[in-house]
C-alpha cells in the first residue's frame, strides 16, 4: 500500500477525533447533571446547620450535663418497619419527633446557662424551626418512643434524625 493509503485513513481518525473534542455527537452524551431538588439542598443545609451546633458542643463536660433528662426524638431508623407505614404514619413520625426536637432544645436552653453553649443551643433551635417551616402541614402527634438525653452533646445528635427519618420522608413526599 503506497502513502496515499496510509493518509485516508489517518485523516479520517484524525477527523473523528476532532469532532470528537469539539462535541459532535457520534456516540451519546450522558446528560449534564441537574441540580438537586429544592427539598434536598433544603435537608443538606438543616444537616450543616446541626453538624455545627453539635461540633460547639463536642467535649463542652460538666457545663453541657443537663440536670434532668430531656426527651428527643430516637435517631434511629428500622427500615423494615418504615417501609410498612403509609405516608401518614411517616409523617406523625416525623412531625412528632420534630417538634420533641424542638421542646427538648427550649428546655436546654432554659437549664444550661453556660454562655459558651449558648450559640450551640440557638443553632440548633434555629436549625429545628427552620425544619417546622419545611414541615409545615403535617399532623401534630405525640413523639414516638423517645429518647432520654442528659448532656447538651447528645441531645445536639439531632444531625442523625435529620439524615434518617426526615430525610427518608422528604425523599418520598417532595417533589422532584
Amino acid at each position: 500500500m503506497g502513502a496515499a493509503g496510509l493518509c485516508a485513513p489517518l485523516l479520517l481518525l484524525l477527523l473523528l477525533l476532532l469532532l470528537q473534542l469539539l462535541g459532535v455527537p457520534g456516540r451519546p452524551q450522558p446528560p449534564p447533571e441537574s441540580p438537586p431538588p429544592l427539598c434536598d439542598r433544603v435537608i443538606e443545609r438543616f444537616i450543616l446547620e446541626a453538624r455545627e451546633a453539635e461540633r460547639g458542643a463536642a467535649g463542652c463536660g460538666p457545663p453541657c450535663d443537663l440536670p434532668e433528662p430531656l426527651a428527643v426524638p430516637d435517631p434511629g431508623v428500622n427500615f423494615n418497619l418504615w417501609r410498612s407505614l403509609d405516608a401518614g404514619a411517616r409523617g406523625r413520625e416525623v412531625a412528632g419527633g420534630q417538634a420533641a426536637l424542638v421542646a427538648a432544645v427550649l428546655r436546654a436552653r432554659e437549664l444550661l446557662r453556660e454562655p459558651r453553649v449558648r450559640p450551640s443551643l440557638d443553632r440548633a433551635y434555629g436549625a429545628a424551626r427552620s425544619l417546622a417551616g419545611l414541615l409545615r402541614g403535617l399532623p401534630r402527634a405525640p413523639p414516638p418512643a423517645p429518647v432520654r438525653v442528659r448532656t447538651l452533646p447528645r441531645l445536639l445528635g439531632l444531625s442523625r434524625f435529620l439524615r434518617g427519618k426526615v430525610r427518608l420522608y422528604l425523599a418520598d413526599t417532595c417533589p422532584r
